[in-house]
C-alpha cells in the first residue's frame, strides 16, 4: 500500500512492515499502526516511527545501543503478554529522541523505550518503574557514531 509520511513523502509500504500497537501511545488512543524507517540506508541509529494513520505524526528514535553501552530495558508479565514474546523472544528496543537544532543538546528517553517483537510485529511502548534510566539521557558525549 502506499502512504504518506512526514519525513519521506509517499512510500510504499508492505504488510509485513506494519506494526501494530494493541496499547497505543499515550496521548495518541486512535493511532494503532506504525512502520520504521531509517533515516539513512546504511545505518540503524537514527529511526523514524510512521503513524500509518496520521501521515503527519512521525517521531525521531534512536537505537539505544548508541546511546549507552548494556542497554538492558526490564519488562513485566505483561508487558511480555501484550508483545505475545517468551522470555527468549528477541526484542528490538528503540528510544524516543527529542532534537535540538544542535544535536549535541538533544535527549533520548531511554526509561519509556519502543519495544518490538518482530516475529509478530507487535510494539508497546514501555515504562520501567524501578530502573536508573533517564527520560531526558542526554547524547552528546555519549553516541557511538555520527546520526
Amino acid at each position: 500500500m502506499k502512504i504518506n509520511t512526514k519525513y519521506f513523502g509517499e512510500m510504499d509500504v508492505a504488510d509485513n512492515q506494519k506494526i501494530n500497537f494493541p496499547e497505543p501511545l499515550a496521548g495518541f488512543e486512535n493511532l494503532s499502526s506504525y512502520i520504521i524507517v531509517q533515516f539513512y540506508d546504511d545505518s540503524d541509529s537514527l529511526l523514524c516511527l510512521q503513524s500509518l494513520e496520521n501521515p503527519d505524526l512521525a517521531f525521531v528514535l534512536v537505537n539505544p545501543h548508541y546511546v549507552t553501552e548494556n542497554y538492558t530495558p526490564v519488562l513485566t508479565a505483561e508487558d511480555m503478554n501484550t508483545l505475545r514474546a517468551e522470555a527468549d523472544t528477541p526484542l528490538a528496543y528503540y528510544v524516543i529522541a527529542v532534537v535540538n537544532e544542535d544535536w549535541k543538546n538533544s535527549t533520548v528517553n531511554l526509561k519509556c523505550p519502543i519495544t518490538v517483537n518482530p516475529e509478530k510485529m507487535l510494539g508497546k511502548q514501555v515504562i520501567m518503574e524501578d530502573t536508573a534510566y533517564s527520560m531526558r539521557h542526554p547524547v552528546d558525549r555519549s553516541v557511538k557514531r555520527e546520526v
